[in-house]
């Protein structure tokens, strides 16, 4: 019985923790909100070869900046294991298919999430690299800078897709009352509380909106966390004394 306190006084832990790195590492290595139009190099000149937005996304951003956004995701991203963990727990009846298939899909999702997360910083410095060099070499660049967004795409959308997927299961099981949680916490499971705290971003001055644009999912996560560490702790607890 204590064993099991334990490891759910660990995986909150580890849940929070990894919330507040990713958190931080998303507005280190992402939390800006240029305007595109300033970069007439990327918005005008090459707007045709580059994703706009991307290109001038990180360009305010130093080297180590980036660098230090990347890693602390990437150096933490182990303790999403647990996070997913405690949120299998929370399942009424954790044998049942449709648990230990959530389970695993978000598993899967914190497995592929570093590398989509870390791949910003290369995005990030190769179209600086671009924008600082002379028109020369930007022909070359230019195409490294494409393979670089295409390995984004994949790595990224690949985690986000299979969260995505994890995150609105776990809402309809909260909505079916195969959990724990009452109904009310299906909003506030990340993916579907992302798109309430989207809006936000475009009411929020300088430098708050490219924090918040950058960091949006996890902030989610955070919230989401904190929620089930403050009100819901108990709940898994009970169960050492059925």
């Amino acid at each position: 019985m204590m064993n099991y306190s334990k490891k759910i006084n660990w995986t909150f832990a580890a849940a929070i923790t990894v919330s507040i790195s990713w958190l931080i590492g998303d507005i280190f290595v992402a939390g800006f909100d240029p305007d595109p139009a300033d970069y007439e190099l990327f918005s005008k000149t090459y707007a045709d070869q580059v994703d706009v937005e991307f290109a001038t996304l990180m360009l305010e951003g130093s080297t180590p900046r980036l660098m230090f956004g990347a890693l602390i995701g990437a150096l933490t991203a182990p303790l999403l294991i647990p996070a997913s963990w405690l949120v299998f727990q929370f399942f009424r009846d954790r044998k049942k298919w449709y648990a230990i298939a959530t389970y695993w899909v978000l598993l899967t999702g914190a497995i592929l999430s570093p590398l989509g997360h870390a791949g910003f910083f290369y995005v990030g410095e190769i179209y600086k690299a671009i924008y600082n060099t002379e028109a020369s070499s930007h022909l070359y660049l230019l195409e490294t800078g494409k393979s670089f967004m295409r390995m984004l795409n994949i790595a990224w959308g690949a985690a986000i897709g299979v969260l995505a997927i994890g995150w609105i299961t776990f809402a309809v099981c909260i909505l079916l009352k195969k959990t724990l949680l009452p109904r009310w916490m299906a909003v506030i499971t990340p993916f579907i509380l992302t798109l309430f705290i989207i809006p936000m971003k475009e009411l929020l001055p300088l430098p708050y909106s490219g924090w918040v644009g950058g960091a949006i999912f996890n902030i989610s996560y955070l919230i989401f966390f904190s929620l089930l560490l403050f009100f819901f702790r108990k709940k898994l607890l009970k169960r050492l004394y059925r």
